[in-house]
């Protein structure tokens, strides 16, 4: 503290910081929780239609989660511990959902398999009703798995092949192997990964809107009651029901599978080929990982179909018109790339300061920060969308219809990523580099500047990239917060989708998804190795 206070400008930058964080992530979150009157809240929950919403969510989480995982598994199982064929591509293509919007999976399914659906109706003669329960369980899976498989993978490359070399040894082969040896020391990377897919099963805004029809959830009727009655207060009470279990999984997840410690390297380990598996295990998972990529990549082949034909599902003639009217629509996609180029380098900036802050000293509230850079994580986006419809759109702080409201919520509801990368730079760097400049009396901006930066180049690059992502695509965030003065495209195209407007729908989902891919293509190019994600 005494150093602190011989460098103002530490001082400033920590009392910003902090201030932030209690304006922009604490204040929302508070402005939620008082909004509503006790006679709301009990008239809300008491309703049956919110009350079959809330078991329909809870139904969710157990069934897509579920699924997600166990997909996610066998993914990361194939390309970690197995010599599928094939298996570094169906890596490359689990990854392409992480980057895209998330309610493009539901879109992309209603238009292949749904009445009109290309498949469904136009392959197989069959007159399908995707809208659902069923429609949303798959549309979630397809979502998901590939943040459970991302997980998982790490773990699993984690586990010597050796322990697995000392099984057969002892006479385990087979599944008797997997059950004694692989997948215990795999559960803390299972279980944080269920945890982790069940929170943002919960909080998925886009793809019920999109495809669950009749089947209400949470998230759903928060925005019917904003839309439909312009309630307020129910909605508010309809996202605080999304967070209480959101916030309970997080403490879960960060107070249990957190402290687990499943040792396996107790020495210098040996690299080791990992064997051969059995021929049926081996073509069961590609024929696995070959379907599941099979209806990834069918996403993708929808919406770039969908935007170059006249009339989905009555009309295949080609046409240009779409891909003209993006043009018209410049507005969105230029709010969209200017709104999160800002968010998400003020979110990488802001993140990777609180972290280094963090890290490298002794201040008070230091564990306040902590956890509020964290909190993000646990906070649903309709949440968060509405406490700063709530906290800004209204005296003193007015911010209602500016592209401050969006910019500012999407930096901070990305702030969680970049925080948790910069910690883990700054914990690959020595102390002893920060403690010998400081010895020969430089400033902690100095060395932060000359020393720290430099090395933390290419986390706070990544950190960057999967901002922008996030904030180019999201829509639960912003959907109370979109106006015409603010408009992005994800908010247009859930209009679009809504009015039955698939192709101009189509064609701007593909706007965003060339923007998306044309930033990840550069980040590839400029960082290399550095940018995790790209690793095959």
């Amino acid at each position: 503290m005494k150093r602190i206070a011989k460098e103002p400008f530490l001082a400033v930058v920590m009392l910003f910081i902090i201030s932030c964080l209690f304006l922009f992530v604490i204040y929302p979150i508070v402005r939620v929780f008082l909004y509503p009157s006790g006679k709301e809240l009990i008239t809300v929950l008491s309703h049956p239609r919110y009350i079959k919403a809330i078991f329909n969510s809870l139904f969710m989480v157990v069934l897509s989660t579920s699924s997600s995982a166990f997909v996610g598994f066998v993914f990361a199982y194939t390309i970690a511990r197995t010599d599928v064929p094939l298996r570094k591509y169906f890596k490359l293509i689990s990854l392409l959902p992480l980057f895209s919007p998330p309610f493009m999976v539901a879109f992309s399914y209603i238009m292949m398999f749904g009445k009109n659906g290309i498949i469904t109706a136009k392959l197989l003669g069959l007159s399908v009703n995707i809208f659902g329960w069923h429609g949303l369980w798959l549309a979630q899976t397809i979502a998901f798995f590939p943040i459970a498989a991302l997980m998982m993978e790490g773990v699993l490359q984690s586990i010597p092949p050796s322990l697995e070399y000392a099984g057969r040894n002892l006479g385990a082969t087979g599944f008797t192997l997997f059950k004694t040896i692989t997948f215990p020391l795999a559960r803390p990377g299972v279980a944080g990964a269920a945890l982790l897919v069940s929170i943002q099963v919960l909080a998925d805004f886009g793809n019920p809107i999109m495809i669950s029809g009749d089947f209400s959830v949470v998230a759903t009727e928060a925005w019917m009651r904003i839309e439909g009655w312009a309630d307020v207060s129910g909605a508010a009470i309809l996202s605080l029901v999304l967070l209480v279990p959101s916030f309970s999984i997080f403490l879960f997840q960060r107070l249990w599978v957190g402290k687990k410690s499943y040792v396996t390297i107790t020495g210098k380990s040996t690299q080791i080929d990992i064997r051969r598996i059995g021929s049926f295990m081996r073509w069961f998972l590609f024929a696995f990982c070959s379907v599941f990529s099979l209806l990834i990549l069918l996403v993708y082949l929808a919406l770039f179909m969908g935007a170059f034909v006249n009339g989905w599902g009555f009309d295949w003639t080609p046409t240009l018109r779409y891909v003209r009217e993006i043009f018209s629509r410049s507005t969105e996609v230029t709010n969209s790339l200017v709104f999160s180029l800002l968010a998400g380098g003020g979110s990488a900036l802001f993140s990777m300061v609180a972290a280094y802050l963090v890290s490298r000293k002794k201040f008070f509230l230091r564990r306040f920060v902590d956890f509020t850079c964290i909190l993000p994580t646990a906070l649903p986006g309709i949440f968060l969308g509405i406490g700063y419809s709530i906290a800004f759109t209204r005296p003193p702080v007015d911010l209602h219809g500016t592209a401050a409201i969006i910019i500012l919520s999407l930096m901070f509801w990305n702030i969680a990523m970049g925080y948790q990368t910069g910690i883990g730079a700054f914990q690959q760097i020595s102390p002893s580099f920060h403690e010998a400049a400081s010895n020969l009396g430089a400033s902690s901006m100095r060395i932060f500047k000359e020393i720290e930066i430099p090395l933390i180049k290419g986390p706070f690059f990544s950190a960057f990239i999967v901002s922008f992502i996030r904030a180019i695509t999201t829509l639960s965030v912003i959907v109370f917060l979109a106006t015409s003065k603010n408009v992005v495209a994800t908010f247009s195209i859930m209009n679009l989708v809504s009015d039955g407007f698939y192709g101009k729908a189509a064609a701007l989902t593909c706007s965003l998804l060339i923007i998306a891919f044309l930033v990840l293509g550069i980040a590839k190019l400029a960082l290399g190795k550095r940018f995790e994600l790209f690793k095959v």
